[in-house]
């Protein structure tokens, strides 16, 4: 599994597109879609799996202000 940062959404959906008119298989995996981050996968028709990624931080943060979680010292 090769994972790849996009800019947008619809930079996700260009690359897989792309893939599947070079004779790659979209979606090989479940849509991702959690509002702040979006994720598909396709297939390569050499069988590799990658995984096209968006994600919105300033959406990430404001739904998470409290930042990451940690474990307590």
């Amino acid at each position: 599994l090769i994972s790849l940062s996009r800019d947008t959404r619809e930079a996700v959906d260009a690359i897989v597109e792309a893939a599947v008119s070079a004779g790659g298989k979209a979606d090989v995996g479940p849509k991702q879609d959690m509002g702040f981050m979006y994720g598909r996968t396709f297939e390569g028709p050499d069988g590799h799996i990658f995984e096209p990624m968006f994600m919105d931080l300033g959406a990430a943060m404001a739904a998470h202000p409290e930042g990451p979680a940690h474990e307590p010292a």
